[in-house]
């Protein structure tokens, strides 16, 4: 072998070895190969419900990998929930206060642990094996149990709606109710006529009474006024000077008048006597005291 072709040799080899190292270099930066040459502190976080997480599902805090499950879940004291051991960065400081969930990458991907950080500046951050509260988001599984009961729940209301639909038409919808319901309806417009025609005449009633009403205001008005009339008459015959005050208020010359009617009725003008004044001279008389025949 000549100089020339050894040269080539060892060209080809040096590039292949770089890109051997290359490629080893890329595995150690980004596969799980070199996360054995990092430092972790570890915690543990309880969730609920940790379906569909894993040992080695990774760690995220802001879509930035933090860390990763370290062990597969495992059932707490008293069975409310399942504790899930974590692997954290040991140069990532997690503040106090943040909410541990476990996410989805997808309605049907893989399952991972997010931080959520909270509000405002950090006053402290969690220690190394600290013992926190998790939640779990809800993903399709999680809808599809819920879509489940919905669907139970919702085949139930249809039968009872079917059932009242049922029973509807049977009992309140039969011929019977439905002739009945006609009939009624009948009644009801020959009513509604019935009532309309007794609107007018009560119309015709009510101007009758109105004009009525009228007439008996006018009519006692008209009386109001004859009264007044004639109080205004008595009241100047008794207070006046003329014959009818003298005859109201003097006696002697009402005697008089009836003594002249009276013998007028007796005698009449041609033989008119005046026998009332001689009646009343004897009735005087004899209504006058006897006196006594004594001597003088």
């Amino acid at each position: 072998m000549n100089e020339q072709d050894r040269a080539v040799e060892l060209k080809v080899g040096a590039f292949v070895f770089l890109g051997l190292a290359v490629l080893g270099a890329l595995v150690v930066q980004f596969g799980r190969v070199g996360e054995g040459f990092k430092h972790y502190y570890p915690l543990t976080i309880e969730f609920p419900d940790a379906s569909g997480l894993l040992k080695g599902s990774d760690v995220l805090l802001a879509g930035a990998k933090i860390g990763r499950v370290s062990e597969g879940p495992h059932l707490v004291r008293g069975h409310t929930g399942v504790a899930v051991p974590l692997r954290i960065y040991d140069f990532v400081k997690i503040p106090l206060g943040s909410k541990f969930t476990v996410g989805s990458s997808g309605l049907l991907g893989d399952r991972f642990v997010s931080v959520t950080l909270p509000k405002g500046e950090p006053s402290a951050y969690v220690a190394q094996n600290t013992t926190l509260q998790g939640a779990r988001e809800t993903g399709l599984d999680d809808l599809t149990r819920e879509g489940d009961l919905l669907v139970r729940d919702l085949r139930g209301a249809v039968q009872k709606i079917d059932a009242t639909a049922t029973r509807l038409h049977d009992e309140a919808l039969s011929p019977e109710n439905m002739q009945n319901l006609k009939a009624s309806i009948e009644h009801l417009n020959n009513a509604t006529g019935a009532l309309a025609e007794s609107s007018k005449k009560f119309d015709g009633i009510l101007d009758k009474t109105d004009a009525t009403m009228s007439s008996a205001k006018q009519a006692a008005e008209e009386a109001k006024a004859a009264i007044a009339d004639a109080r205004q008459v008595i009241q100047s015959a008794t207070e006046g000077k003329g014959l009818m005050a003298t005859l109201l208020t003097n006696q002697e010359l009402g005697n008089d008048l009836r003594a002249l009617i009276k013998n007028l009725r007796a005698h009449g003008v041609l033989f008119y006597r005046d026998t009332g004044a001689k009646i009343d001279i004897n009735a005087r008389d004899q209504n006058a005291p006897h006196r006594s025949g004594g001597g003088r």
